[in-house]
């Protein structure tokens, strides 16, 4: 047997494997970033030469490392230099007026005041800014304030006359110019196609911008125990940054990446992998939020009356060749879909991709599945559609889902990890970071309580077990990607990738009082390819 570069000893380790012992394994043996040997410290420590080095984790809990299947780093990073809108920061519209009008003292007449993390639906005014408030901030430079979602912008009257939005500028498809009862625009755009208008006007990041923003993201995902991520919607001049980021070794976390549906085209060919960097496939945007009414559901908005159901942000032809042109290529699509009339379109479009090229053995992935039906469920099961669940949604918007978008009956379902668990359908959990923070634990610990932000239990019959909330951030997060040959447990052969907690998750597993709270654990140590990239 190979003698290990490390052994790590002297832990309580939860594999995460099919076959659970009564008794934890202690140790691991690491050998040119893959794990040799799992067992006990007399066993592990037998296969150490001279030059290994033994690392002591003073009887601290291991699990395997965090993936985290769904957020946006590099938008993130960029973003934190930007004014933080959130309602931490702002918990009113005039907070926030206040905080831009501060920024934009200090900016250069005519630059772009940027803000990000704005909730309509959680500040004190329970209500989206407009025109009016943003020109209070500044009218010498444009503003742009990011919705929460990442679904929505809302610009000053700079902004929205550099776009050359007016009263008469026609709706672009999939987008919506917010308008007061005159026609006049309020400020507010959303979706893509509408947000496009003005943010395709702002220059992209150079590589040196991306790469600082992705260091600042990764030294945080670290810190919470990631040890993988999945960038969804990169568009090519990002994707360069990437490349030049794993060529230069400054990539310590394993990335892999979603490319924006145009632009497998501008790059050609998909690249080679390396251990740190692989394109997983193409991210589709089907449809919007619940929060900005703009997911696509197959019934009615509660709040709103009437028939209004969302609409998909994507004609339905033009969903169904990009799935086709990509599963043809034997290229993976995660399409975005938070409504379940949007779940319903995707499926329609995998399955005849499918039929049509048959030859084709890809995995496609729905991302977020809010609103995700049983019969759906054993859709997807039967299609081999695997689902990345945004469940950090029960805690965020849970009651307004409820209360508000959904209704008692939908919201009460929103996210339902345990079905999916159940059907056996192979999942993950994410948080989407920006939209909100990347913390893997709380996340688990959100689809194991169901505990909404004013305190209510949402959807009882939707909790999940500790273990399939770790696992939907380890074994069954590495099989959405069918990376389980390489990742998402403690095994021998795989790459050793683990995080060092001060507390065992799974210690209350089958405790009469219930499960802990996840998000209380602290991480310790986070290991990457047996090398430590994070030490509390």
């Amino acid at each position: 047997m190979t003698v290990p570069d490390r052994v790590f000893v002297n832990g309580a380790i939860q594999t995460m494997s099919e076959e659970r012992t009564t008794t934890l394994p202690t140790a691991m043996a690491c050998a040119a970033g893959t794990f040799t040997a799992v067992g006990s410290d007399t066993e592990v420590l037998a296969l150490a030469g001279p030059a290994t080095e033994v690392v002591d984790l003073g009887g601290a809990a291991v699990v395997p490392g965090f993936i985290e299947t769904h957020l946006h780093p590099l938008m993130w990073g960029l973003m934190l230099a930007g004014v933080d809108a959130t309602t931490n920061a702002c918990p009113t519209t005039e907070s926030v007026v206040e905080a831009l009008a501060a920024r934009a003292s200090q900016t250069p007449e005519g630059t772009l005041v940027e803000a990000w993390g704005f909730d309509d639906s959680l500040v004190a005014e329970d209500r989206g800014l407009t025109v009016n408030d943003l020109d209070r901030a500044s009218t010498l430079h444009p503003i742009m304030v990011r919705h929460t979602s990442n679904h929505g912008i809302y610009l000053n009257s700079v902004a929205l006359a550099e776009a050359g939005i007016n009263a008469d500028t026609p709706e672009p498809e999939g987008g919506i110019i917010v308008r007061f009862p005159d026609g006049t625009p309020t400020g507010e755009l959303r979706e893509i196609p509408a947000m496009a208008m003005f943010s395709g006007l702002m220059p992209a990041a150079d590589l040196d911008a991306a790469r600082r923003a992705m260091l600042r993201a990764q030294d945080e995902m670290a810190r919470v125990g990631v040890t993988s991520f999945h960038d969804l919607l990169v568009p090519a001049n990002l994707y360069a940054a990437y490349r030049q980021m794993d060529q230069d070794g400054d990539l310590r976390l394993r990335a892999r990446l979603y490319l924006r549906s145009d632009a497998p085209d501008q790059l050609g060919e998909i690249p080679c992998t390396t251990d740190y960097l692989e394109v997983g496939g193409v991210k589709i945007v089907s449809d919007g939020s619940i929060q900005l009414h703009t997911a696509a559901l197959t019934e009615p908005y509660h709040d709103l009356g009437g028939c209004h159901c969302g609409e998909m942000a994507i004609p339905t032809g033009n969903l169904a060749q990009l799935v086709a042109e990509n599963h043809a290529a034997g290229r993976s699509v995660a399409i975005h879909t938070n409504g379940d009339r949007a779940i319903d379109l995707s499926l329609d479009a995998i399955e005849r991709a499918q039929a049509a090229y048959p030859e084709q053995d890809v995995a496609h992935r729905l991302e977020h599945v809010q609103t995700l039906r049983n019969d759906q469920i054993r859709r997807m099961t039967e299609l081999g559609v695997f689902a990345s669940i945004f469940v950090n949604h029960v805690y965020y918007w849970g009651d307004r889902h409820r209360d508000r978008y959904l209704g008692p009956g939908r919201g009460e379902r929103i996210s339902p990890v345990a079905s999916v668990a159940a059907a056996g359908l192979p999942y993950a959990l994410h948080c989407d970071c920006p939209v909100t923070p990347v913390d893997p634990l709380f996340t688990m610990n959100t689809a194991v309580h169901r505990i909404t932000r004013d305190g209510h239990v949402l959807g009882p019959q939707e909790r999940a077990s500790t273990r399939q909330a770790l696992a939907g951030y380890t074994s069954e997060a590495a099989r959405v990607t069918r990376e389980d040959n390489v990742k998402g447990r403690i095994e021998p052969g795989l790459w050793a990738d683990f995080v060092v907690l001060d507390a065992d998750p799974l210690a209350d597993e089958s405790h009469s009082a219930g499960p802990a709270d996840l998000s209380t654990l602290g991480v310790l140590r986070t290991v990457v390819g047996g090398e430590t990239v994070y030490q509390a």
